[in-house]
């Protein structure tokens, strides 16, 4: 999402004195804005899933731009534009990023009116659609499309929205069911699905995988020296150090079971046994497939770590793994360990940063409300100013186009009104919302109370809970010193 600078056009604000009715709403009767002298503040939701879209006009750049003429036309104020760019509309709503960013906005109070090109541009799904429509009816956000008209006000209206988006469903359905007769058709002739291959292996012209040789060296020798020393770190260190290549442990493991290193496909119930040329003798593969199940090893029950994904490498900014010996528990970065790629070669012990923690959690909190207040109070006074001074430039600037007589009289009247009613209005406007401050009562409450008397008669997976509760992350400097704390 970004927010429209408005350097191309000018900026309008909207006054309603009157009731307004606008199709198209959410709501059981005519839904009407009559809040008096507010702008009607837009946002602008834009979504392409592929070519398609473009040969019929719905690109990216069509649709913002009959977006952005439609709302100028209407005296509305664009707050933001939110765009999903190859995203189909019959995706997880929760995985459309930019669609979420907008309904947060919503939420936040921040919007008055959702614009879209057409209904499908925002939903194929009659479950998504009313799952959202609650969520606009409870903060008295409307939407419009600009290419088709609605009319939610009647149960006529309501049932042909009901049958479009039922009709968008199934053609989505419909399309994904002949896309997978042409994935079935590409696996069985041997022709790639997309452009994402392993890490020997490369698209040709014919849209077929080959070897790259240099790459398949690499990865026999991997093989062979899995083979030979059943030990994964080992291998992906011998590889590191021959041929500078990082792999990680997961990475690694993916290629030892990669069904394509012995030319095979077997994926999602689709299966080619002469899909590609093999790197790796079957013989070989099957062999390093039973080294892998004798060397698996399982998490022992109970095996659980306080600080698991709360404690971060304070050189790489990753987070540092746990790991057992003996009667202590420790944490570490693998970066280093397994991968060689941070200088963080020191383990930390879990009791140290419990007794730490004890020691430091009131001044440490402390430290951070004063840091959250002062850089709270510095983005309030750039907001406030920023939008002001764009107006009073727009105005100095509409005086010179006026005295260089390139505008007459009439037009600088027009926009000077336009431009001194939305100083007056931004003045008039309360602050912006904050920024949600973390939730330093919850570690107040628990420096309030018994704490560390209570703390140790809790079991490890409730102290884990606890602390996941009030804290956010922690970092860990390489000479084992806790770097920074943020809270949760």
């Amino acid at each position: 999402m970004y927010i429209i600078p408005d350097t191309t056009y000018r900026l309008h604000y909207y006054h309603i004195t009157d009731k307004r009715e606008i199709k198209g709403n959410v709501g059981g009767a005519v839904n009407e804005f009559s809040k008096a002298s507010s702008p009607v503040r837009v946002a602008l939701y834009i979504r392409v899933s592929g070519e398609e879209q473009k040969i019929k006009g719905l690109s990216l750049e069509a649709q913002q731009e009959r977006l952005e003429a439609y709302a100028r036309q209407q005296g509305w104020f664009i707050v933001g534009i939110y765009i999903d760019a190859a995203k189909t509309a019959r995706k997880n709503i929760h995985k459309r990023t930019e669609f979420q960013h907008m309904i947060n906005s919503v939420k936040r109070d921040e919007v008055d009116m959702l614009l879209f090109c057409r209904l499908d541009r925002w939903f194929r799904s009659v479950a998504d659609y009313y799952k959202v429509i609650e969520v606009l009816e409870a903060h008295n956000c409307e939407w419009k499309t600009v290419d088709e008209e609605y009319d939610t006000t009647t149960a006529n209206g309501r049932l042909y929205i009901n049958i479009k988006l039922s009709i968008a469903q199934n053609e989505a359905d419909i399309d994904s069911e002949r896309i997978q007769v042409v994935f079935d058709s590409k696996v069985k002739h041997g022709t790639v699905l997309s452009g994402s291959c392993p890490f020997w292996l490369r698209v040709n012209d014919e849209k077929r995988l080959e070897l790259i040789p240099e790459k398949t060296a690499i990865i026999q020798d991997a093989f062979d020296y899995y083979e030979s020393n059943v030990t994964q770190r080992g291998t992906i260190k011998y590889i590191r150090e021959k041929y500078g290549v990082n792999w990680c442990d997961a990475t690694f493991r993916r290629m030892l079971c990669d069904k394509l290193a012995i030319g095979i496909y077997d994926k999602n119930g689709r299966f080619n046994d002469n899909y590609c040329p093999a790197a790796i003798s079957t013989e070989q593969f099957e062999h390093v497939q039973q080294l892998l199940k004798k060397n698996a090893r399982s998490s022992p029950s109970g095996k659980i770590y306080i600080f698991t994904s709360i404690l971060v490498c304070a050189e790489c900014n990753h987070k540092l793994v746990g790991y057992l010996t003996g009667k202590y528990y420790y944490y570490r970065c693998n970066q280093h360990f397994q991968r060689g790629l941070c200088n963080h070669n020191h383990s930390v012990r879990e009791d140290v940063i419990e007794t730490w923690l004890f020691e430091h959690l009131a001044d440490e909190l402390e430290r951070c409300q004063t840091e959250w207040e002062v850089k709270a109070k510095q983005k309030r006074r750039m907001s406030s100013g920023k939008d002001k001074a764009a107006l009073k430039s727009k105005l100095t600037k509409l005086k010179e186009l006026y005295v260089n007589d390139l505008i007459d009289m009439e037009e600088y009247r027009k926009d000077y009104a336009i431009y001194t009613a939305a100083l007056n209005q931004l003045n008039q406007l309360p602050e912006p919302s904050e920024e949600k401050p973390p939730d330093f009562a919850a570690v107040q409450r628990l420096l309030s109370s018994d704490f560390r008397k209570i703390y140790d008669t809790l079991a490890r997976e409730e102290k884990r809970t606890l602390w996941r509760s009030v804290i956010k992350e922690i970092k860990i400097d390489n000479d084992l010193n806790i770097a920074g704390i943020s809270f949760g």
